[in-house]
C-alpha cells in the first residue's frame, strides 16, 4: 500500500472546495465530498499508473477525474505520490499548473 504527500497548493485547493462545498451545500455535503477525494488519494498511491498521463503538462504529471475536479499528481517513488493540485474540470489545468 503506497503513501500520499498534499502539495501546499493541493492542501489550499482541498480547503477552497471545502469551504464553496459547505457555503453552497451544507457540511454533510462537504463531509461525503471531501471523502471521496481522500478515498482517491489512497486508491491513486495503490495503483499509480491509474491516471492518464499528462506529460504535456510536465513529464511524469497524471490526471485522475473525481466528481467535478481533476486530482493532479506524480509518482515520488514506488511507494508514494505527491498530490500537486486539485483543478474543477471546466477549469484551464495547464495555466493552473504552470503558473507559480
Amino acid at each position: 500500500m503506497g503513501t500520499f504527500t498534499l502539495s501546499k497548493k493541493a492542501n489550499a485547493d482541498l480547503k477552497s472546495i471545502a469551504a464553496y462545498t459547505q457555503r453552497k451545500w451544507g457540511k454533510e455535503k462537504r463531509r461525503v465530498y471531501l471523502r471521496q477525494f481522500d478515498d482517491s488519494f489512497h486508491i491513486l498511491a495503490a495503483s499509480p499508473n491509474l491516471g492518464v498521463r499528462c506529460d504535456f503538462i510536465k513529464p511524469g504529471y497524471r490526471k485522475f477525474p473525481v466528481t467535478s475536479h481533476l486530482v493532479f499528481y506524480k509518482t515520488i517513488s514506488s511507494a508514494q505520490i505527491e498530490i500537486i493540485r486539485i483543478v474543477h474540470k471546466r477549469m484551464d489545468a495547464k495555466s493552473q499548473l504552470t503558473t507559480p
